[in-house]
């Protein structure tokens, strides 16, 4: 018996002819990228390489890392951004000069490294400034504000003379006392003094005219208080309290013949 069979042997059907590998460099750079993805295939479903794909990556991370290096650098450790310059602002030409020789920060210095607490501490060292601020203006000048001390009296203690601001500190030693401040008799001059606050309350109530005619003001304490005139005169003023008030009714009151003026009560005048 025969079988009888259709469609053609497999083993003898034709096959088709192998198409030439593509040449040139579009051809080299297709097989470089796609090696990833063949050697996925022959690897096998479970295996992925990122290789062709990670390098961008990593090249933007080392170009970040020496980008902030040298920003880190050029801020902190380059004289590039360094101190070129110091400015103080606030203070009269005596007192700028004190402050600039204290400030003490080298040309070329770093400004983002600058202590500026550091010199705020040694510009407050100087007897003529009350308060400091020191800031930093980029990208090379280094600020400095001053609040100078403005006295308005001055005292005597150890043999010399004192300066004082409204304070009551006795911040500064001169030879002698300046014109126009009013010498202030104190037992304890200083901050917090009872008796210095006292003082400084008559004379801040003194208006600038009756302030010329007073040689000094002798505060023993807070209500022995008693102003000496340049004519030999003597106010007694007593305590601080109401020196507006009396400061109002002096300049009638000395208008009176005498010698001895006590206005310790302004609503009770008494004159010797």
């Amino acid at each position: 018996m025969s079988t009888a069979t259709t469609g053609r042997d497999p083993r003898t059907a034709p096959r088709p002819e192998a198409s030439p590998a593509p040449r040139g460099i579009g051809a080299r750079l297709g097989r470089l990228f796609s090696r990833g993805s063949a050697s996925s295939e022959a690897a096998g479903p479970g295996y992925h390489s990122d290789g062709p794909r990670r390098w961008p990556w990593i090249l933007a991370l080392v170009l970040m890392v020496l980008l902030l290096a040298g920003a880190v650098y050029g801020v902190f450790f380059s004289p590039v951004l360094g101190v070129t310059s110091v400015s103080i602002a606030g203070a009269p030409d005596s007192v700028s000069a004190k402050v600039r020789a204290v400030v003490d920060v080298p040309d070329g210095t770093p400004l983002a490294r600058v202590d500026l607490d550091g010199v705020a501490e040694r510009v407050n060292a100087v007897p003529e400034v009350a308060e400091v601020e020191v800031a930093r203006n980029w990208p090379d000048t280094l600020v400095v504000t001053v609040t100078p001390r403005v006295p308005i009296a001055v005292t005597s203690a150890n043999g010399r003379f004192w300066l004082m601001d409204s304070t009551g500190d006795p911040y500064r030693a001169v030879d002698a006392a300046p014109p126009g401040l009013l010498p202030i008799k104190l037992a304890t001059p200083g901050v917090g003094d009872p008796a210095t606050v006292a003082a400084l309350t008559v004379v801040a109530a003194l208006t600038p005219d009756f302030r010329s005619q007073v040689a000094d003001l002798a505060a023993r304490t807070t209500y022995d208080i008693e102003l000496k005139l340049t004519d030999g005169r003597s106010v007694i003023w007593g305590e601080a309290s109401d020196s507006a008030k009396k400061m109002e009714i002096l300049p009638a009151v000395l208008a009176q013949e005498g010698t001895v003026y006590n206005i310790s009560d302004p609503t009770l005048v008494s004159v010797h």
